[in-house]
């Protein structure tokens, strides 16, 4: 792992290149943009405002990518962790492209400790808004682009659009690769019958109740 801001910075470059040529290789042509994702445990939280001063140096367009429903967030996080520490599977596939691979993952029943459950929600909201903060602190109001998961999941090709109005290119048709591991399910069937209640109980009770209204699918 990167020691300091500028080691980080060079992994970067790296994976930079490699994104460019692999890009060219693909199309045969010259590439005018490579897109690149760092999550928030992997440089945000251990160089803050460094980093972003950097990526500003360098002319970097910022994207900051929210998940609104941090219920939803949690329940994708819990049946990735515990696919992962499956005994019986050789790898954790975390984007699965079988039907097989799919199922498993729905199949997770997660458990119903709702108060560990409550201090994730209140983790996240508090990262977003740190992240969120120290975007506009470097950046500007404007300077970059906040998107919402469940916006880009439920009009994919508008959120595209405002992307590449955001970088100023021209539109371009986008189809994700992507299988849709929980669609068609509700947040409540990953909860055992007896935690159901429980844990609705809790979270209606609390600053989080929003997350259960008015949809409770996962997408």
């Amino acid at each position: 792992e990167a020691g300091s801001v500028e080691a980080y910075m060079e992994e970067i470059h790296r994976s930079m290149d490699a994104l460019t040529l692999q890009a060219r290789n693909i199309t045969g042509g010259n590439v005018t943009h490579v897109g690149f994702e760092i999550m928030y445990d992997q440089g945000v939280l251990a160089f803050n405002k460094d980093l972003f001063r950097e990526l500003n140096e360098e002319g970097v367009k910022i994207i900051h990518l929210v998940r609104k429903n941090v219920l939803l967030k949690y329940i994708s996080k819990e049946t990735n962790d515990i696919d992962r520490k499956n005994p019986v599977k050789r790898f954790h596939q975390a984007h699965p492209e079988s039907e097989g691979e799919v199922q498993a993952l729905q199949s997770i029943k997660i458990g119903g400790q709702v108060y560990r459950m409550l201090q994730y929600f209140r983790e996240q909201s508090d990262q977003n808004k740190y992240v969120d903060d120290l975007l506009t602190a470097e950046f500007g109001d404007d300077g970059f682009h906040t998107m919402y998961y469940e916006d880009l999941n439920n009009d994919n090709q508008g959120e595209m659009n405002r992307i590449f109005d955001f970088l100023e290119l021209e539109h371009e048709k986008v189809e994700s690769q992507f299988t849709k591991i929980h669609k068609g399910k509700h947040a409540s069937e990953y909860f055992s019958e007896k935690n159901k209640e429980r844990v609705e109980g809790v979270i209606r009770n609390s600053e989080f109740d929003f997350v259960l209204e008015p949809d409770l699918q996962v997408t």
